[in-house]
């Protein structure tokens, strides 16, 4: 009897050796994608960045060096969301096969429809490969931190900045701006990045407008209203108060009176969010759309400013301009629709292509109740933002706005909210010695494929007094 106790003591000991090995293995993989993960993010917020300081001390870039930059960075995320699960391969067998039906109606071919929704499909499914928050929270303090540094630079040291990094030039050479559209002469800067008639937030400042790595304030601007969101949905997270302050100041820096209106609408919609089912959050920019459009065909007013009403009036009249055809995605004739992000995205996509994919993200199932919040403040953020532009599509911003949507979804905060920390789902293991409760970080690496549930280590100390006894 003792000698069968024994064997089944030190098979028991082998296996559990085994599955700490694993544990180990899989615990490195899991850092080593997750530190390729972080490059990646942080190659799509600075690779113009990059670009336009190449331009400008190297060599004349074109058009296609962006094409391939992006390129190249969509790719190696969507490598990286690829896991055993069929989810993402049946929604991208859908979403292609739908784009080349709705790309087969058009006299013209244009990928770039292909990729406008392509970059939110990779990067929510990157996010939900995220085991912890602390991963997310990391990225976006060093992104912040970047950010914040060349914003500064910039905004302080103005001529230094230029003479390296021609901003306006760099626009130029990709074919976005013509070279007589610069109508503030001698500077170097984008077209938006200088407020002709005085700053909306502390005028003594000056009239630049800080763009950093963006290169353009109005995605500096988007920026920190994201922060601004991050921190509103991360109760637990440490320094949040920082984060807070980092919104600010990304948004005074930008000047961007529509991002600061952004964050103060993301208050209300934090604290009551769950009055509202998920079939309305699904359907408010469908509303957003109908209101536009009923704006639009009732007002007669023709010119409009460059103040918050007269761009929505702007944005009204596009939506008039639209035809059965277009609504559908498959005008071959559009008119200027980048100041209506609603209107643009129906021209690329359609309507069918809106209302399935905005479905998908909004009934995505989540592993906890206060992902349901996050999914509000996205709304809110989408269908302001569209009304006026469509810089949602930015891969900038879209790709780490996209990412925190999937981790938001994917991973569980912990029940403890004195504590204020957040990890992952906790598993029970009862021990010999004493129970212990709660093991960080248990669950299984889902891009792997590894099951593993580490055991305590007490466990192997009470094995082997059992062993030596």
């Amino acid at each position: 009897m003792t000698a069968l106790s024994g064997t089944s003591l030190y098979k028991t000991a082998g296996h559990e050796i085994q599955k700490a090995a694993i544990l180990r293995r899989d615990q490195r993989q899991y850092q080593a994608w997750l530190t390729t993960v972080y490059f990646v993010i942080l190659g799509t917020l600075t690779f113009n960045l990059i670009l336009a300081f190449a331009n400008t001390n190297l060599f004349r870039i074109s058009e296609s060096y962006v094409i391939i930059s992006e390129m190249v960075l969509l790719s190696a995320a969507l490598v990286l969301a690829l896991n055993r699960q069929a989810t993402l391969f049946v929604i991208l067998g859908l979403y292609f096969s739908y784009m080349a039906m709705v790309l087969a109606l058009r006299p013209e071919l244009d990928l770039k429809a292909i990729r406008d929704m392509l970059i939110p499909i990779t990067f929510y499914f990157l996010g939900t490969q995220f085991r912890r928050l602390e991963d997310i929270d990391r990225l976006i303090w060093i992104s912040t931190a970047i950010i914040l540094t060349i914003g500064m630079f910039e905004f302080f040291f103005l001529e230094n900045y230029t003479s390296i990094i021609d901003i306006f030039q760099y626009y130029v050479a990709r074919g976005t701006l013509e070279a007589d559209e610069n109508f503030v002469s001698g500077s170097n800067l984008f077209v938006s990045s200088i407020r002709i008639s005085g700053r909306n937030f502390l005028e003594f400042l000056g009239n630049i407008r800080a763009s950093s790595v963006f290169l353009e304030p109005v995605t500096m601007g988007n920026f920190g209203a994201f922060l601004c969101m991050w921190a509103l949905f991360r109760t637990g997270m440490k320094r949040r108060w920082l984060m807070f302050t980092a919104a600010f100041l990304v948004v005074v820096l930008a000047d961007a009176r529509f991002g600061m209106m952004v964050c103060l609408a993301f208050f209300p919609v934090a604290v009551t969010y769950r009055l509202f089912p998920r079939f309305f959050w699904w359907s408010v920019p469908f509303l957003f759309m109908l209101g536009l459009a009923l704006y639009g065909g009732w007002t007669r007013q023709v010119f409009w400013s460059d103040d918050l009403f007269g761009r929505i009036l702007h944005s009204a009249q596009i939506m008039m301009e639209l035809t059965p055809t277009s609504v559908f995605g498959i005008e071959a004739e559009l008119p200027f629709v980048a100041d209506n992000g609603f209107a643009y995205t129906l021209t690329q996509i359609g309507l069918v292509g809106i209302i399935a994919l905005w479905a998908l993200y909004i009934f995505a199932p989540s592993e906890n109740d206060k992902a349901l919040q996050y999914k509000a403040m996205v709304v809110t953020f989408i269908c302001l933002n569209m009304t006026i532009s469509n810089s949602v599509y930015s891969i900038k911003l879209a790709a780490l706005f996209w990412l925190a949507a999937g981790v938001a979804d994917a991973v569980v905060p912990t029940k403890s909210d004195q504590e204020k920390k957040v990890g992952v789902r906790f598993r029970k293991h009862p021990t010999s010695l004493d129970k212990q409760k709660e093991i960080s970080d248990p669950r299984p690496a889902r891009k792997y494929g590894h099951t593993v549930e580490p055991r305590p280590a007490s466990r192997n100390r009470a094995m082997r007094s059992q062993r030596l006894s």
